[in-house]
């Protein structure tokens, strides 16, 4: 016959386990969590906007001045003469307007004559009627006009009083001038002499 066993008591022993098992499932779910909150992705910074870019703006260039010489080119009408000659050995100031000037781009200068100038002295009325056309070079700077190769055509009388004093095929000078020339206004002069024009403006050309 076997002896007896000594009777155990389990309880102590399964309380302790099942305390170790709770414990270890809070370490394991404590670390899961933990890494879960570590290796989660932040949020994502919104990208900053792209701001448009300016337009260039077009820088208009300011027009060139006309020079005085490109200026005289065109027609032009003569608004005022004023000189002062010597007629018959008598000093006479003379005035008048009405002569046509057309300076070309190619230099040549074309002046038509039907005008009268007019003056008085010690109670004489004396004129000066030129009638016919002239043609000429010019060359020009900024103040001085210079001629060369002139060549006219028709008369210049002279009267006294109303009679005639003298006739003569109509003739120029080529003596340089000077002169202003701005927008449609020009202004040729020298010693003793003014001559003031304006320009001719083309049909529909607002003055």
């Amino acid at each position: 016959m076997q002896p007896e066993q000594q009777r155990r008591d389990w309880t102590v022993p399964i309380v302790v386990g099942v305390v170790v098992v709770i414990v270890a499932l809070v370490v394991c779910l404590g670390g899961a969590a933990a890494a879960y909150l570590l290796t989660r992705p932040g949020p994502v910074a919104p990208s900053p906007s792209a701001s448009p870019s300016p337009s260039p703006v077009a820088v208009v260039p300011s027009p060139a001045p006309v020079s005085p010489a490109r200026c005289l080119i065109g027609q032009w009408r003569e608004t005022s003469y004023t000189s002062s000659a010597e007629l018959f050995g008598v000093t006479v100031q003379l005035t008048g307007a009405g002569t046509l000037l057309s300076y070309g781009a190619d230099g040549t200068l074309v002046t038509v004559d039907k005008v009268t100038r007019t003056g008085t002295r010690n109670g004489d009325r004396y004129e000066v009627i030129h009638n016919g056309t002239t043609r000429l070079n010019y060359e020009a700077d900024a103040e001085m006009i210079s001629y060369s190769n002139a060549s006219a055509t028709g008369t210049t009388t002279w009267k006294v009083n109303g009679s005639v004093r003298d006739r003569e095929n109509l003739s120029t000078t080529i003596t340089p001038d000077r002169y202003t020339c701005k927008g449609d206004k020009l202004r040729i002069y020298g010693d003793g002499y003014s001559i003031e024009a304006d320009r001719i403006l083309p049909p529909g050309r607002p003055v």
